[in-house]
């Protein structure tokens, strides 16, 4: 199957891509804080994301540009993250128990005694703490 037509971008579209450069700036940051991926590989395909969005946004339909933009940078980092980095997904049930156990690790407990105060077996906390406790890694560090 050939790949689709690429086609280019009108003066207002660049204008409207052009006013809206720091929204795509800012996904890409948040993306870079809570993924660990440097904000210089991820502001390609922000600015990508913010380019689809100008070329697809109808002002006639009466929303917000940011409303139309937001979500197709927030889609094109997450497709770029998919298909370049190892992206794990952590269940909620595992997130809500990291997020009440950060108050217990800043007062320096042990394992044994954050899983007590979380009312969860030692297992189920390591299980957490590891999938939860630190950055993505990319799967080619596995791959030989």
């Amino acid at each position: 199957m050939a790949p689709a037509a690429r086609r280019v971008m009108t003066n207002a579209e660049r204008k409207f891509a052009v006013t809206h450069l720091n929204l795509a700036r800012h996904q890409a940051h948040a993306f870079a804080r809570r993924t660990a991926v440097p904000f210089d590989d991820l502001i390609g395909p922000a600015y990508e994301g913010l380019c689809k969005a100008a070329m697809g946004f109808d002002p006639k339909r009466g929303w917000k540009a940011s409303s139309y933009v937001v979500p197709k940078v927030k889609g094109e980092l997450l497709h770029y993250l998919r298909d370049s980095r190892y992206l794990p997904r952590i269940s909620h049930r595992l997130r809500e128990l990291w997020q009440r156990a950060q108050r217990y690790g800043q007062l320096g407990l042990l394992d044994q005694e954050i899983a007590d105060r979380c009312g969860v077996g030692l297992e189920e906390w390591l299980e957490c703490r590891r999938a939860c406790g630190q950055p993505p890694l990319p799967l080619a560090d596995y791959l030989v």
